[in-house]
């Protein structure tokens, strides 16, 4: 009788792992499978019941990377063997000390070891965010394990190759930076400016792709001109007033540069963090600002044919439905599903 044999998610994991640092030109057991047990731990990492979720920056030399961070400083914590036994040691020594500023860094040393600390830059808002920043320099080796939704990890190497594993049952995916790009340019095609409307998009784009990563699934909307008051569909939402200016924050900060604009930028980010801890969509109009919150979708008519005749749970079916909604009074709609899968429905500009 044949031997039975079993495939692990952990043999795939390992292999695709594996041929990602083969592409690097750093092929190496041990490293591949420390990258592979933090790939596993990542996704759901919890110290005394608290959930962290840090990026993990795997190199030679942490100085010689953050040369293309300015600003930036590091701390030592220990050493450990290069083995996937020191996985839990780093992330219990590190993770605690990790935030949305500062981050896990793995450096090899001789003899099979490694030095383990974390660090932090200058992240200005129109700094070039750390998944970039690593392929600066693609001769220096540098691999970046983050979680980017709550079932989905990134490894990313300086030399561009990027291995995408989603710990889900869901068989539907797609990358998310598309969806991301296209709903955050209708935020801002409001901008008359084009050289201002770029810089905007591009630090638009960032505070968006963080928000949804710290999120369990969402909708956001843009309109131009948008009253909700006026959609037969969303008669229930929760103003924000003053509209939460993005936009009137940013120039702020391109023109003036000061602490205080950096600040500015920092409390519209945390704000926003907060309405996606809240029930319903957040919807955009197409100047940057954020103008309603806890906004909920309760379909009529032909749209709620569409919405009720769609796969999926309720979020999805809203996602369905509001697409009849676009090129009128919509311009663009956003999904998150809680598995990280990202869609974008709109009006091409």
């Amino acid at each position: 009788m044949p031997e039975a044999v079993t495939i692990t998610f952990r043999d795939q994991t390992t292999g695709r792992i594996n041929d990602l640092l083969i592409d690097e030109d750093q092929a190496s057991a041990q490293s591949q499978n420390l990258l592979g047990y933090l790939a596993g731990a990542l996704v759901s990492y919890k110290e005394e019941g608290i959930e962290f979720t840090p990026s993990v920056v795997f190199c030679d030399s942490i100085q010689n990377v953050l040369r293309a961070f300015p600003g930036a400083l590091s701390h030592a914590v220990g050493t450990a063997p290069l083995d996937p036994c020191s996985g839990p040691r780093i992330l219990k020594d590190c993770a605690p000390l990790s935030s949305r500023n500062w981050f896990i860094f793995i450096e090899r040393i001789e003899q099979g070891m490694v030095n383990y600390g974390v660090f932090t830059y200058f992240r200005l808002p129109t700094a070039i965010p750390l998944y970039e920043g690593i392929q600066i320099d693609p001769n220096q080796f540098c691999i970046l394990v983050r979680k980017i939704s709550p079932n989905t990890i990134e490894i990313r190497g300086a030399r561009g190759s990027v291995l995408t594993l989603i710990f889900s049952t869901v068989r539907e995916a797609a990358t998310s930076a598309v969806p991301i790009n296209k709903f955050a340019l209708a935020c801002c095609i409001g901008l008359p400016d084009e050289e201002t409307r770029e810089r905007f998009k591009a630090y638009f784009t960032r505070v968006i792709e963080d928000a949804l990563t710290s999120s369990h699934g969402t909708m956001l909307i843009c309109g131009e001109n948008l009253d909700l008051s006026r959609i037969p569909e969303m008669q229930d939402a929760v103003q924000v007033l003053p509209l939460l200016d993005f936009r009137a924050a940013f120039l702020e900060f391109q023109n003036g540069n000061t602490a205080g604009s950096i600040l500015g930028l920092q409390r519209c980010e945390e704000l926003l963090q907060g309405f996606l801890r809240c029930d319903g969509m957040i919807a955009f109009d197409t100047s940057g600002r954020v103008t309603a919150y806890r906004v909920f979708f309760r379909p009529t008519g032909e749209i709620s044919e569409r919405a009720n005749a769609a796969e999926g749970g309720a979020r999805r079916r809203a996602f369905e439905g509001l697409k009849g909604l676009v090129g009128g009074q919509l311009v663009s709609v956003l999904f998150r599903s809680q598995d990280g899968l990202t869609l974008q429905h709109g009006v091409d500009k």
